[in-house]
């Protein structure tokens, strides 16, 4: 299981383990804080480090990009994409848990876009894959100081480097912190927000209170908006 290595420090990878190993297979589908909705990519790691391999077939795509705490590439300074540049859709709609979008499409190179071009909705006939190249230059999708600085402590968290129970407690705190923004919001608004961060967490709320139209959620009925983790380009997790 690609996410097995974090289970230890991130504790919705050790949930959903768990969760598979006893039999609840689908319970990994609705967990906002394990998946995004679509896979996302930083384009200059996918351009390759200029070896011979990476120059025919791209760079890795790195596991870390598949949690949802992870939403910037520190090395390049970018937020991570999750649509392609060319037919501007989410390059992996259909689904979410994969490591690599769509693998068994053929004719199409690992670094490039997979979604289909003929179907706007997951079905179990994809169309064609775009096949354009996903390295590009995001020069509007940049991340200021503070934001760089949190994703870096984020990965260091996640790392080897730093002690398991510290990072535990970490994003336990972090998943809490955001259910109670979003369960209060816009009730706490005026405590210690700026316009630009209140404006930040109208747009993440209005974005997650419309994700019932998406792949593989939830058909619980909880009483409350289910907390949700900070969209990539919010300031919320800072």
């Amino acid at each position: 299981m690609t996410l097995e290595p974090f289970a230890s420090r991130y504790p919705p990878a050790a949930r959903s383990i768990a969760d598979v190993r006893a039999g609840r297979v689908y319970s990994m589908h609705t967990d906002r804080w394990l998946f995004p909705t679509t896979a996302r990519y930083c384009p200059h790691c996918l351009a390759g480090d200029g070896s011979d391999i990476q120059n025919a077939h791209g760079g890795p795509w790195q596991i870390l990009w598949r949690l949802p705490v992870v939403f910037a590439c520190p090395l390049h300074k970018v937020f991570l994409e999750h649509l392609c540049p060319h037919c501007h859709k989410p390059i992996n709609f259909s689904s979410r848990t994969q490591l690599v979008p769509r693998p068994a499409a053929t004719g199409v190179r690992p670094a490039h876009c997979r979604s289909s071009l003929t179907q706007d909705v997951p079905t179990t006939r994809p169309g064609d894959p775009c096949g354009a190249p996903l390295a590009h230059d995001p020069r509007h999708h940049q991340p200021g100081p503070a934001l760089l600085e949190l994703q870096r402590k984020i990965l260091g968290l996640l790392g080897p480097g730093r002690p398991k129970r510290q990072a535990q407690q970490y994003f336990t705190e972090l998943i809490l912190l955001a259910g109670l923004v979003t369960i209060c919001w816009p009730r706490i608004q005026p405590v210690g927000t700026t316009r630009p961060l209140a404006a930040a967490v109208d747009r993440h709320l209005a974005i997650h209170d419309g994700v019932g139209s998406r792949p593989y959620r939830s058909t619980a009925a909880p009483s409350m908006r289910s907390p949700a983790p900070p969209s990539s380009k919010s300031p919320i997790a800072s």
